[in-house]
């Protein structure tokens, strides 16, 4: 499904551009952008609409900023960067450093929201940068705004939040002994919780027969924290 969604969200965007914001497009967006969309942006949010990638702002130097992505929806404007590290030490200098800073004060000064994400988190932490998308943009448009595929967190109690939480600090499968500490509780009600969670499909049973002995989030699970 992802896929073919992207590509026609992609082909959109080609369509919709000419000149130097078309070569933007072809020569910009690449493997980082393709990884943003693919493991965080479509996990969390499940639909392109409003995504605009490699998009023009005009400054006041007669030329343009181009953004990663951007988010644009009534009443807010957001671009979503992602920063290879290797690139950008291995090209900055003098002059790029101050660009970059021109760049991030003209965007702010305009109404713009920028986040920055390093591929290396997109890479090795998808589920922590799916929780932050989740919460910027359920602070910006309310936690119930259509344009999440959430579920109803009401239906969660306080601790099993918390244990969606360490899950998704921890970024691999974790213990009921884990589960125990963070919450300060008793090994029985930790495993109730945890019970609870697996039936709702939330977190999943990673090891054990008799008796299971890890456990990993689900996919969705940010979306109901």
């Amino acid at each position: 499904m992802f896929e073919q969604n992207y590509y026609v969200w992609l082909e959109q965007q080609r369509k919709a551009r000419s000149g130097e914001a078309l070569r933007k497009l072809a020569e910009d967006h690449r493997h980082a952008e393709e990884l943003f969309v693919r493991t965080v942006w479509w996990p969390a949010i499940g639909k392109l609409d409003d995504l605009h990638a490699e998009y023009e702002v005009p400054n006041a130097r007669s030329s343009s900023y181009y953004l990663d992505f951007a988010y644009i929806r009534p009443s807010y404007r957001i671009d979503w960067e992602i920063d290879d590290f290797s690139s950008h030490a291995k090209n900055i200098n003098r002059r790029g450093f101050e660009y970059e800073r021109d760049r991030q004060n003209f965007l702010t000064h305009n109404g713009w929201q920028v986040y920055r994400f390093s591929l290396d988190a997109v890479r090795e932490r998808p589920l922590q940068c799916q929780q932050f998308v989740l919460q910027v943009i359920g602070k910006l448009y309310g936690s119930n705004d259509n344009g999440l595929q959430n579920g109803d967190a009401s239906r969660l109690t306080l601790k099993q939040r918390e244990i969606l939480r360490i899950a998704l600090r921890l970024q691999r499968p974790f213990t009921p002994l884990e589960v125990c500490e963070g919450l300060g509780i008793k090994a029985q009600h930790a495993r109730k919780l945890l019970h609870e969670l697996v039936m709702m499909g939330l977190i999943s049973a990673q090891s054990g027969k008799a008796r299971i002995r890890s456990y990993a989030l689900g996919p969705k699970a940010p979306t109901w924290i």
